[in-house]
């Protein structure tokens, strides 16, 4: 009787590939691809004030949402304090939350959809859900927490639960601006309320005070920031059409969808949309659980005492909570960056089809019809 002819197998690939799978999606964190080591900085229910220091990381992309050439910010090569990006919520069968290609420029189909179905006159709460809504990343450095080590985390948060508020302060005290920097920045005491949302319960920021460091860091710190721009994971066009429109049970496109298309590719009409939960303010990710250290190791700080100042006279103490100016209201006319006619000429000039205006435009356009 002859012996079966031995089977070929290239286990080498196979595990070579396997070990790294593994090694990567140890690493991720939902859509966040984490350097080895880098925690996500989360923050303990009840909490009701954090000291945070957010450190400047070194801008990699070219299609920074925060980019301005007049101003050389958030151009490649420079410094900048945040990473706005924006998500989608509900995404597929498993509900994802996923990055929108909008947050570097590029087309989106679940932004194409909804501007389709808004043009064909659906209806606006309908559609909201399905919007990409913004949020930042920082890299910040937790001061004096019971809960964190003194080290670099990635602060991933909702631009209504932090950056709004960090915005107004700045309007208010415009030379708090230099907080981000090594040498002369500023901690951030973060005084927070919490709400309750169904049943879970998240943390809003209410009030924000800009605190002397007691120390400077070194430039050498800008070499254990996270690069902002990489750590996002962002789905080609192709992989987000096929999660978000679910094609199981509809007949297939005849036609493939390209990569970045050049005409709006046709979506699927008979399909019934599954219903969103209403959405969540933006709730933190719960924080991902800390390997064993096999020793701990007492790391050198990076920080160094600040020189001592010539002594001059004392300031009046600042009270602790500030009285803000009323805000006037904008006049909706002049909300159009682009210097057209808000909530009128929404969808009918080029421009609209970028413009970060655009929601709010095509909102306030229905309700005057």
């Amino acid at each position: 009787m002859m012996s079966k002819q031995r089977r070929k197998s290239n286990f080498k690939d196979k595990t070579v590939s396997n070990a790294k799978q593994q090694k990567e999606k140890a690493s991720s964190y939902g859509y966040l691809k984490l350097p080895k080591g880098v925690q996500v900085f989360s923050i303990k229910e009840k909490t009701r004030s954090v000291f945070i220091d957010i450190i400047p990381y070194e801008v990699s992309s070219e299609k920074h949402l925060d980019r301005y050439d007049p101003e050389e910010r958030a151009i490649p090569g420079t410094l900048w304090y945040k990473r706005p990006f924006k998500v989608h919520r509900g995404v597929g069968a498993e509900d994802q939350m996923v990055v929108c290609p909008g947050s570097v420029k590029k087309k989106c189909p679940i932004c194409e959809y909804v501007k389709e179905r808004l043009k064909a006159g659906a209806d606006w709460e309908e559609m909201k859900d399905m919007t990409a809504k913004d949020r930042n990343l920082y890299a910040v450095i937790p001061i004096d927490s019971e809960h964190h080590d003194e080290e670099i985390h990635i602060w991933d948060i909702s631009q209504f639960l932090f950056q709004n508020e960090l915005n107004d302060q700045l309007e208010e005290d415009e030379d708090m601006g230099v907080f981000p920097d090594l040498e002369e920045g500023k901690t951030l005491e973060v005084k927070l309320k919490w709400k309750k949302f169904g049943k879970n319960e998240f943390a809003e920021t209410r009030d924000i005070l800009f605190n002397d460091r007691d120390s400077v860091y070194e430039d050498a710190i800008l070499d254990e920031v996270p690069d902002l721009d990489t750590i996002l994971e962002i789905k080609s066009y192709q992989e987000l059409h096929e999660l978000f429109f679910d094609m199981e049970g509809l007949e297939e496109e005849s036609e493939k969808v390209d990569e970045e298309p050049e005409e709006e590719v046709k979506k699927p009409s008979r399909r019934k949309r599954k219903e969103i939960k209403e959405e969540e303010p933006e709730e933190e990710p719960e924080e991902e659980p800390e390997e064993e250290p096999e020793e701990e190791v007492k790391k050198p700080s990076r920080r160094k005492p600040k020189t001592p100042e010539k002594e001059e006279e004392p300031e009046e103490e600042k009270p602790s909570r500030r009285k803000r100016p009323e805000k006037k209201e904008a006049k909706t006319e002049d909300r159009c960056p682009h210097g057209y006619t808000f909530g009128v000429d929404c969808e009918e000039k080029d421009e609209c089809d970028e413009c970060d205006e655009w929601n709010d435009c095509i909102e306030e356009k229905e309700k005057q019809e």
